[in-house]
């Protein structure tokens, strides 16, 4: 009996011993991997092809959203610190890029 008790003293010690350790955390990337500089090439006036060779096919387009509104969604959360989010919008009015709406540009103005 004793020898099970000192066991069990022994384990959870290590145990206890052990959580100090810092754990792997993955990092967790979804949706269109979204460049600065590709974003500061779409202007306006150009053609969905254009804007689909500079930044990919969009993250949200079909029968079910707008037609003349492609949406481009970034999140990167790190194992360990902020978690960051994007979303470039890019709105068509017959068949040419109207006007480009970027989260990060309108955070960067705010600061």
């Amino acid at each position: 009996m004793l020898k099970i008790l000192i066991s069990i003293a022994t384990v959870a010690s290590l145990l206890s011993a052990c959580s100090g350790i810092p754990t792997y955390r993955l990092d967790v990337q979804q949706g269109n991997a979204i460049e600065d500089s590709k974003v500061a090439q779409v202007r306006e006036g150009m053609t969905p092809d254009q804007v689909e060779f500079l930044l990919g096919s969009p993250q949200v387009r079909g029968a079910f959203v707008r037609e003349d509104r492609w949406d481009y969604v970034y999140y990167f959360k790190p194992g360990r610190g902020q978690t960051e989010t994007r979303r470039v919008s890019v709105f068509f009015e017959n068949g040419r890029v109207a006007r480009i709406e970027d989260t990060r540009a309108a955070a960067e103005a705010g600061d």
